[in-house]
């Protein structure tokens, strides 16, 4: 009997794939000196060592990656379980490594299904979660935490990279982002959360028209992504809205019959 072990080329993947580090911290850099204060600020914080890695796109004389595609890049080529996408003008003044460990740890006994986490969002009733230090707040700490959130502030966000998700690839620009990534979690069914690790932010956020436009372009593409409709898969037939009533009406016997029949009679025309 032919054994699989003879065919050295075959790659089994049943064993679960291994991380090499812990931790890959990935930034847009526009300014080198305020990334290396930051990546400094990791370093003394106790983020240092063989399992932690510290990667950058190079944005100084363009914008070649931004929040979206430096996401997504990101998530391919890092080596850690857990993707830091963060500014580089945050500084870890406050909590050490060893607080985010128990933090993580914390949120995986609550729910394995996580996706991001970060130090500030909102949950779907638009209540504000949130621990940071910045330009205008000192040591501020809104809500229980962890909570589950349905957006998150782009300054600091935890991918769990034991899921598989990332940013719409259609979308581009600098804002938004955390809510794209997240949005596209819950689609899979999974969650994300604000935390309780407290570090400095040197930018309370910025709203211009660049900030309007990425939103507008968000909005788009969920349009688009709720868009009702009937799906006619191999062994059965129903339809899919973001409408109760319509999934209702559509989805009873009659209606789905009525469907196939109109959908026979365009492809015979």
């Amino acid at each position: 009997m032919t054994s699989l072990t003879q065919h050295p080329e075959l790659q089994c993947l049943n064993p679960q794939e291994e991380f090499s580090k812990r931790f890959s911290f990935c930034t847009l850099v526009t300014r080198y000196d305020e990334y290396l204060e930051m990546v400094d600020s990791a370093k003394q914080a106790g983020f240092s060592g063989a399992d932690v890695e510290f990667l950058y796109f190079d944005n100084k004389q363009s914008n070649q990656y931004d929040g979206y595609s430096g996401i997504n890049k990101a998530i391919r080529v890092a080596r850690g379980k857990y993707l830091i996408f963060c500014h580089q003008d945050i500084l870890f003044n406050f909590d050490s490594r060893a607080v985010l460990d128990q933090r993580i740890d914390e949120l995986e006994k609550l729910d394995p299904n996580w996706a991001v986490a970060g130090n500030a969002g909102k949950s779907k009733f638009g209540q504000v979660k949130i621990r940071i230090s910045d330009v205008n707040y000192s040591n501020l700490h809104v809500g229980p935490l962890p909570s589950e959130v349905m957006t998150l502030d782009e300054n600091f966000l935890i991918i769990n990279r034991q899921q598989n998700i990332a940013c719409s690839p259609v979308l581009s620009g600098f804002h938004i982002y955390g809510t794209d990534l997240c949005q596209n979690a819950n689609a899979l069914g999974l969650k994300n959360y604000a935390i309780d690790f407290h570090l400095y932010h040197k930018s309370p956020g910025r709203v211009d028209q660049t900030y309007y436009d990425a939103q507008n372009a968000f909005m788009q593409l969920q349009y688009h992504r709720k868009q009702s409709q009937f799906i006619w898969a191999m062994c059965s037939s129903f339809f899919v809205s973001s409408s109760r009533v319509l999934l209702f009406i559509c989805n009873r016997y009659r209606v789905l019959r009525w469907a196939r029949t109109v959908n026979k009679r365009r492809t015979r025309i």
